[in-house]
């Protein structure tokens, strides 16, 4: 039985706290396979102990066997592994892009990059993948870039002008609004303008940003098949950067 089965199997037998952790599991599936079991527990509010035993009545050994059996599960879109059957999910997504975002979005946000005075560059886990492509992207064509250590808020506070931009690559998670509340707190003349990249319409942060540019995912699509999030958002930065291409062809062949 897959690991979700398993669940449902034992579901008549749980206690009000593993009821909890259950709900937590069905609901939140990519916290499961992003997160660690600390923090996993942080997040929803519950005890690691409490993780730890519901995996342990599911007959697993802990969190992280639990998890790799979650992963395995999705990857194969609950079936047998079928590879043509991810690529047909991936192009498809691929595709949804440019219904996703304009070209004039394209077309403002590189402009945006390329004006700034220095751009701040946010992403931890998966969603550094796509933060690191862009910086290294932008310091191609010469346009000053910081990807920002997570937790390292003040390399910005400490140096930011209003000509700056900030970007933030975030699929899902909350984990940028902390930051966020502390670049708002700035004076006018020094705080940049600031644009979120997710996959989520209702981001945490989405009322903290300026701007806020949604691409589609396995998930908000709805398919059964288990996709790597970061696929479309590096695919996204590649063709920012035929546009930031394009722009300066034109500055530099007026």
């Amino acid at each position: 039985m897959n690991p979700f089965e398993q669940m449902e199997l034992k579901k008549m037998s749980l206690t009000k706290t593993e009821l909890e952790v259950y709900n937590i599991f069905t609901q939140n599936v990519d916290d499961i396979l992003r997160d660690n079991a600390t923090t996993l527990a942080e997040k929803h509010h519950i005890s690691q102990a409490a993780i730890t035993r519901f995996c342990q009545k599911l007959g697993y050994q802990g969190f992280n066997n639990f998890k790799y059996d979650v992963y395995k599960y999705h990857k194969s879109g609950g079936n047998e592994t079928d590879v043509s059957s991810a690529i047909d999910y991936y192009t498809r997504l691929i595709h949804l892009i440019p219904s996703a975002v304009s070209p004039e979005t394209f077309d403002g946000l590189a402009q945006a990059l390329i004006k700034a005075r220095h751009v701040f560059i946010f992403g931890i886990h998966k969603s550094s993948l796509p933060a690191q492509l862009l910086d290294f992207n932008l310091r191609k064509f010469g346009i000053m870039s910081t990807v920002v250590p997570y937790g390292s808020v003040d390399v910005v506070t400490a140096c930011a002008r209003r000509e700056d931009l900030a970007v933030i690559f975030s699929a899902v998670s909350g984990a940028y609004k902390e930051s966020m509340d502390t670049i708002n707190e700035l004076p006018d003349s020094r705080r940049p303008a600031s644009v979120l990249i997710t996959q989520s319409d209702k981001h945490p942060i989405r009322n903290k940003v300026d701007q806020v540019i949604w691409l589609p995912s396995y998930r908000n699509q709805g398919y059964p098949q288990y996709l790597e999030s970061q696929v479309v958002p590096i695919i996204f930065v590649d063709l920012l950067t035929s546009y930031i291409s394009n722009h300066m062809k034109e500055e530099n062949n007026p």
